[in-house]
């Protein structure tokens, strides 16, 4: 299904330090709606329900990551998220 070009999206920068992080990102992640990914930049996506993906995003120390969502979820990440 195709995304509507008037949809809105939520986008906040966030930072992952610890293994502990990723899991409690993903536990978060899993209880919510709508589809969740981790970006960096333009270049790379990772759902962020996926605890892979996850992990592969901090492994690589992606530059610039963010959470971008259908709903806004800030008070559930707000331990993320970095201004």
């Amino acid at each position: 299904m195709a995304k509507n070009a008037n949809e809105k999206r939520y986008v906040y920068r966030v930072e992952i330090d610890t293994m502990a992080d990723a899991k409690e990102l993903v536990a978060i992640s899993t209880k919510l709606k709508g589809q969740i990914t981790l970006q960096s930049g333009n270049k790379f996506a990772v759902n962020a329900k996926s605890l892979l993906g996850v992990l592969l995003a901090k492994k690589l120390n992606w530059d610039d990551l963010r959470i971008v969502m259908e709903n806004d979820y800030y008070h559930e990440y707000d331990k993320f998220i970095k201004s």
